[in-house]
């Protein structure tokens, strides 16, 4: 992979051989974070930031068009699909990308992953969501509105279901954070 034609790389950054980037140009991606083979990353429109920190792994599919943020210690389990487009299938334009735009209804919304938050394997992220700091996305999920920080959410459709301890967390990062940066010297 061509780290040079990324928007914005930071150090340390691992791309694994298989991972499949279109358009990084509209991409940034933070120090020491990890995307892992046969991940699908479609940086079109506004494009994708990616924290420090964050792993993406096996097999996900993030695809822009409205801008797609993940902030820092997060992370993306396997098989995890994030859109932040979709063709409108409610009747408002034809479907298909060999189709002309102007005769499709693309819907084009951010969506954001806050700091701390993980998405369980499997899971699909639909466009506009937000889902809170420190959330933890139950695998096999369909997220189609905003997720609060700090809690369990899960099902289908995802729902919160518990309250998830912010200071251990919080803790957790800072000393590894603390130790990590205090060994590389």
């Amino acid at each position: 992979m061509y780290i040079s034609n990324f928007k914005d790389i930071g150090k340390n950054v691992k791309i694994f051989d298989s991972a499949k980037i279109i358009n990084p140009e509209n991409i940034s991606i933070g120090d020491e974070s990890v995307i892992a083979d046969f991940t699908f990353l479609y940086g079109v429109g506004k494009g994708i930031k990616i924290g420090f920190f964050c792993h993406i792994t096996e097999h996900c599919i993030i695809q822009a068009g409205g801008e797609v943020i993940m902030e820092h210690l997060s992370a993306i389990g396997p098989r995890t699909t994030i859109l932040a487009a979709s063709d409108d299938y409610e009747g408002n334009g034809l479907i298909g990308l060999t189709i002309l735009n102007k005769y499709r209804n693309i819907v084009y919304k951010d969506v954001k992953i806050g700091k701390y938050a993980h998405i369980g394997m499997g899971s699909i992220i639909m466009p506009g969501v937000e889902i809170g700091e420190g959330c933890q996305i139950g695998a096999g999920s369909l997220v189609t509105k905003d997720m609060p920080a700090w809690t369990q959410c899960y099902g289908h459709p995802c729902k919160p279901v518990k309250q998830i301890p912010k200071e251990n967390i919080i803790s957790k990062a800072e000393s590894f954070l603390h130790e990590y940066y205090n060994k590389k010297g």
